[in-house]
């Protein structure tokens, strides 16, 4: 849309005004998260782009983390708890031979293994043997720089500050775990001191397909433990949909009044989808029951003019509204 003295046009021209920072807008962006910003970063720099102070993400990645975030604008941010739930699919290097305090890269080393003992250990593996023994269901440890609150501490504060939490193991799933490539990297290293060094050490490049709150950090942690010989995430992609932009195209296109690239809200949520009729949209937008359908048990998309109206949930045999969107998420292919 185009915006001009505070008079906001959507996405068919339609002149919206302005109101308490809103913006008029109300969809799902998938955005391709850059190395070394926070997902709270990507929020802020869409809230700038876009003048919506409405803005939230479904699923935060790590800084050192890149590829598919998704962040919904405006009343579409009320969507991020249906997206979250989503299986997730990560392309990740774990590198041998030295722990960190982070889990990654990006962290001070805990402890190193020799070259030799290295090589032995690397030598005498199956790679994908032990990657199976990393599939299925999982009590994971969450690593202690995370974003995980205990009685009101985030983790990674108290860890900054020198006192790690204690953290509860969680329940995660790891559906699949497909070696990709091994070989040896140049590592940049992290000492206890602060200072950097260089060490050549040997990766394995792995695809993990695994449920939502699975920290692929603490994989790479836990497979390193497993061996012997410690290990960290050299760096994670999040796989996704093909049609995430960059956070640069996004400006420019905000900046050369042009259309924002918005997602289809009802492929994205993966919910049978009900096309209504004039009247059930008007059902649908007091939050009234609809009666006059037939669905499986679950939830279902409701869609009128190639907008998500509402999130509704069918259940024994009542279809009733779980999350409404006045004026409707924009996008619906």
């Amino acid at each position: 849309g185009n915006r001009h003295d505070g008079i906001y046009e959507d996405s068919r021209g339609h002149a919206m005004s302005r109101r308490r920072g809103a913006s008029g807008l109300c969809g799902v962006l998938a955005l391709d998260k850059p190395y070394g910003m926070t997902s709270h970063d990507v929020v802020n720099r869409v809230r700038q782009i876009t003048g919506e102070r409405r803005v939230g993400h479904a699923g935060t990645l790590d800084p050192a983390a890149t590829g598919l975030m998704l962040v919904g604008v405006g009343a579409a941010t009320r969507l991020s708890e249906y997206l979250t739930g989503h299986d997730k699919g990560y392309d990740a290097r774990i590198v041998f031979g030295v722990a960190t305090d982070t889990d990654d890269a990006q962290g001070r080393t805990l402890a190193s293994a020799s070259d030799g003992e290295l090589a032995d250990i690397m030598r005498s593996v199956d790679a994908q043997a032990i990657l199976d023994e990393f599939t299925g269901e999982l009590e994971q440890l969450p690593p202690a720089y995370s974003a995980i609150k205990k009685n009101g501490i985030v983790a990674y504060k108290a860890a900054r500050e020198g006192t790690c939490l204690e953290l509860e193991a969680r329940h995660v799933t790891v559906y699949g775990a497909q070696l990709v490539g091994a070989g040896v990297c140049e590592a940049e290293l992290i000492c206890a001191d602060g200072n950097t060094s260089v060490r050549e050490l040997p990766f394995w490049d792995v695809h993990f397909d695994v449920s939502k709150g699975t920290y692929i950090r603490a994989l790479a942690r836990d497979i390193g433990a497993y061996l012997g010989c410690g290990a960290h995430l050299g760096s994670v992609a999040a796989m996704g949909i093909d049609e995430a932009c960059s956070i640069d195209e996004l400006a420019n296109r905000a900046e050369a009044g042009d259309i924002l690239p918005w997602c289809d809200p009802a492929r994205l949520l993966g919910f049978p989808v009900i096309e209504l009729g004039e009247q059930q949209a008007q059902c649908v937008a007091n939050g009234r029951e609809l009666t006059d359908i037939s669905a499986g048990e679950g939830m279902v998309s409701c869609i009128r003019d190639n907008k998500l109206l509402a999130v509704y949930n069918f259940v024994a045999g009542a279809c009733r509204p779980a999350t409404v969107i006045p004026g409707g998420v924009i996008g619906v292919g």
